[in-house]
């Protein structure tokens, strides 16, 4: 029992996910520097206050668009590299269309069950099992 209790803890510490966000703080605005009549470039920015360093890819968020108060288009992202005590790190996200208001928080990295991320067709499901293909007649 002792050695899966172990196991368990080195799992989630290797994860590097992030178990207190109250050191960090996460940051999003549109990027000026881009322009585009189809599409909204933004940076997302996720500041450590705390002593801790967190891997980035275990950093995960959800950026979301808002048109008239409500969400119009949402994103899920993380970041790259590692984030030490009082660093900073920075990712861009794309929305298809053009917004002005935006808002971004922590996320678990899956929404409904999936990963954020199309399968390609005949990429194995969740539970390894394979789609099958319809039947034409």
């Amino acid at each position: 029992m002792a050695l899966c209790l172990r196991f368990c803890c080195l799992i989630l510490a290797l994860a590097g996910e992030p178990t207190d966000w109250g050191s960090l703080s996460l940051r999003i605005q549109e990027d000026s520097s881009v322009s585009s009549d189809t599409a909204t470039l933004c940076r997302v920015q996720v500041v450590n206050s705390g002593q801790g360093t967190w891997e980035g890819r275990g950093i995960v968020f959800e950026a979301r668009a808002l048109r008239d108060g409500r969400v119009a288009a949402r994103v899920l992202g993380r970041f790259g590299g590692t984030l030490g005590p009082r660093e900073t790190l920075e990712t861009a996200v794309g929305f298809t269309g053009r917004f002005q208001r935006f808002e971004v928080s922590a996320s678990t990295g899956r929404s409904d069950g999936a990963s954020g991320r199309p399968r390609s067709r005949g990429q194995r499901r969740a539970g390894g099992t394979r789609k099958k293909p319809a039947r034409r007649n």
